[in-house]
């Protein structure tokens, strides 16, 4: 990942924590002009990195409304569509190879992968979620990755500065991702708190595989961190439309449905 890349990342870290900075501050505490804050803060508003409740009002015009949705629980979501995702995430373990070095995802999704895990190969696992370790952490095939920091127990995910700058600093074979809406104007989550984790993780990844039941597609959540068609693979489940379908594959995405 570019300099440019994490230093805009902390940047809309900074901005969330305290949103009064001013951009005199922040070109200080970033060593860089006050024309490349400029510069980031409005890449930052045009790729929707922060939501419009938590945009800071004085360097950070207010972005397009999205749609309401309530709060995300990891409990309340692993019931919903479960034989869909149980499916799903089988499949994505198979797609495991000895040597891997994957990142798993926050959510549900990604959380039935992890119950299917492969036990006969050696790979590496890097996660910034407490889900899934019950999975992994006893098994002598899988070498560990932890990106600890900040907990929020509804999302069982963590999030910090320094996770950030740890993912940066890997490279994955594979990456399975995890979104709670896919629309044609890309993937959001519930929380905007995951963004940057999300964004830093997909960049240090070779192989970018999206895992989502068919129920995900065509809602909007508040906070966007991706393209569609920045993921090179989408494994869903055979409810998916054939609309969707036929769009993902002019896009050349590479779509498994179980």
């Amino acid at each position: 990942m570019s300099n440019r890349n994490i230093r805009i990342q902390l940047l809309a870290r900074e901005l969330l924590a305290n949103p009064s900075r001013n951009i005199r501050d922040l070109s200080s505490q970033f060593q860089v002009s006050e024309m490349t804050i400029r510069r980031d803060l409005q890449y930052i508003k045009d790729n929707h990195l922060i939501s419009p409740n938590e945009a800071p009002a004085k360097a950070v015009a207010s972005t397009p409304a999205v749609h309401a949705q309530a709060a995300y629980e990891f409990s309340e979501a692993q019931i919903s569509h479960a034989d869909a995702k149980r499916r799903i995430g089988a499949y994505a373990a198979s797609l495991i190879t000895p040597n891997d070095v994957l990142i798993l995802d926050t959510g549900t999704t990604v959380n039935a992968l992890a119950e299917n895990l492969p036990e006969d190969f050696p790979y590496t696992v890097i996660c910034y979620n407490s889900n899934i370790l019950p999975y992994i952490r006893a098994r002598n095939n899988i070498s560990l990755i932890l990106a600890g920091g900040y907990y929020h127990t509804g999302s069982m995910s963590f999030e910090s500065k320094e996770n950030i700058e740890l993912l940066s600093r890997l490279r994955a074979t594979k990456i399975f991702v995890s979104t709670s809406g896919v629309e044609r104007t890309g993937l959001t989550c519930s929380n905007q708190y995951e963004v940057i984790t999300k964004q830093t993780a997909i960049a240090s990844s070779m192989k970018k595989i999206l895992l989502c039941d068919s129920s995900k597609f065509g809602i909007i959540r508040s906070s966007f961190f991706a393209r569609l068609t920045d993921m090179d693979m989408v494994i869903s489940d055979t409810d998916l439309s054939e609309d969707w379908v036929d769009y993902m594959h002019e896009a050349k995405l590479h779509v498994d449905l179980v």
